[in-house]
């Protein structure tokens, strides 16, 4: 971040009381005590099962010039400023932060698709220098803050995830945010039980486009209805992406290979091939909204050709992990019923009829679509020729009973993890991929790692 002196910084936040005053300055900042560096803010939060305000002193003996607490400390390694709200706090200076940076700021959400956006995106962007995007998935009224407070001089552009569980959170993200450029990645059910209903969760989503600049940018996919509904909320021009005919970036002849998707790309009457190193539509269309922003700032076509053909799929996300005998689709961080149809069509493409395996698990925050998002599921699964699947979960009875009456000719249900962990040695067979993936609440990473260790032996 921008230095500031203890002295700033406390008129900042209009600290309620301040503590070993001293001319030092603040260059970072961080709410885990552990990662302190020299010259840090550290911010003490109380949370459910750690008080930050325990571990000040072994923040100052790290390094930090300054605490932020809401509690008495007896910390007196530095300066202690006191203040009504630790989060308010944080999103102050990131607001501050934000002021100091004038190049590109993309906000980027979606209901599906997001963190893998955001990583393409920032490969695209680091064709102009150092990119600055939100590591992990800190996409929240935390994370995202904190992500900004790590700017440094170096940093051409900023990319931040947005997540939301409600209405308002993702306009208060742009409040401190403040970007110039905002992508929508498609509107699905993720958080439907919350929001009600699409309609709800476009409103949501569509709150980062109320918050562009009329000199900024909207970038949408076209292939998404709800999209195309709420477009009119930008004051900002929008660019679309996708595979329909009047999108303005386009992408046609998509090809599965053994080393990810081939495609090319369309604007205005320029052309270019692309590779990316991960499987899936989706992930083309995930390309399409990265080259859109590319576009955006000014790179070519040609510019972004390297840097997408190194973005590798992250853990939990579409990650491809081969052994001797089995090979494993780690798909597991989180899944809505139209993200397990493209793992689904995924699995499909990548294996061949025979030994096509699925270990599919709950999806949370369905609600009163949570029946009907399950069978969908199943019913895909026999449309996309599952061989053999396993539906794990409480709710994935569903999954299992519409798989069955969809022709999958191997199925079986089991409704705990440790129950699926057992049955897995007698359950698969001797080859094939297998897919594994669930809300992130069912912990099938654990499946991952066993299969993993199975295909290691």
């Amino acid at each position: 971040m921008t230095p500031i002196s203890v002295e700033e910084l406390c008129r900042l936040l209009a600290c309620d009381d301040v503590a070993g005053a001293s001319n030092a300055v603040v260059t970072g900042v961080t709410v885990d005590h552990r990662e302190v560096q020299y010259q840090d803010a550290f911010v003490a939060f109380v949370g459910q099962r750690v008080n930050g305000h325990q571990f000040v002193e072994d923040a100052f003996s790290r390094g930090a010039s300054v605490a932020i607490v809401t509690e008495d400390v007896k910390g007196t390694g530095g300066s202690v400023l006191r203040v009504r709200d630790a989060l308010s706090a944080v999103q102050t200076m990131a607001e501050h932060e934000r002021k100091q940076f004038s190049g590109p700021v993309v906000g980027i959400t979606g209901s599906n698709g997001k963190t893998t956006t955001k990583e393409m995106v920032a490969a695209v962007l680091g064709a102009m220098g150092d990119c600055l995007f939100t590591p992990a998935n800190r996409n929240n009224e935390l994370g995202l803050p904190l992500t900004i407070l790590q700017r440094q001089a170096r940093h051409r552009s900023i990319v931040l995830e947005m997540g939301m569980r409600g209405f308002g959170q993702i306009m208060r993200l742009c409040e401190i945010a403040k970007p110039n450029i905002g992508v929508i990645t498609n509107i699905g059910y993720s958080h439907i039980e919350l929001l009600g209903s699409q309609e709800g969760i476009a409103r949501a989503k569509g709150e980062l486009l109320e918050a562009l600049p009329v000199h900024g940018t909207g970038i949408l996919n076209r292939d998404d209805p709800w999209l195309r509904r709420i477009a009119s909320k930008s004051p900002a021009p929008i660019t679309w992406y996708g595979f329909a005919d009047d999108a303005d970036v386009r992408a046609d002849d998509v090809r599965w290979s053994q080393d990810g998707m081939h495609f090319r790309v369309h604007w205005r009457n320029e052309e270019q091939s692309f590779h990316i190193p991960t499987f899936g539509v989706h992930n083309v269309a995930n390309a399409l909204a990265a080259i859109a922003v590319g576009l955006t700032v000014g790179l070519k076509l040609d510019d972004m050709v390297a840097p997408l053909a190194c973005v590798e799929a992250s853990t939990g996300r579409l990650r491809i992990l081969k052994g001797p005998r089995l090979t494993v689709i780690d798909d597991c961080y989180n899944a809505s019923p139209s993200s397990m149809r493209a793992s689904l069509e995924v699995l499909h493409h990548v294996a061949p009829p025979g030994q096509r395996i699925a270990v599919l698990g709950d999806m949370y925050e369905l609600g009163d679509h949570a029946a009907s998002g399950h069978k969908e599921v199943g019913e895909v699964a026999g449309k996309f020729g599952v061989d053999r699947l396993l539906a794990v979960g409480q709710m994935a009875n569903w999954i299992a009973d519409a798989a069955t009456s969809a022709g999958v000719p191997h199925v079986l249900h089991i409704p705990t993890v440790e129950g699926a962990l057992n049955a897995l040695a007698s359950w698969l067979p001797e080859a094939g991929t297998v897919l594994v993936k669930a809300s992130r609440g069912m912990q099938l990473e654990r499946i991952v790692a066993a299969l993993t260790q199975e295909t290691k032996m």
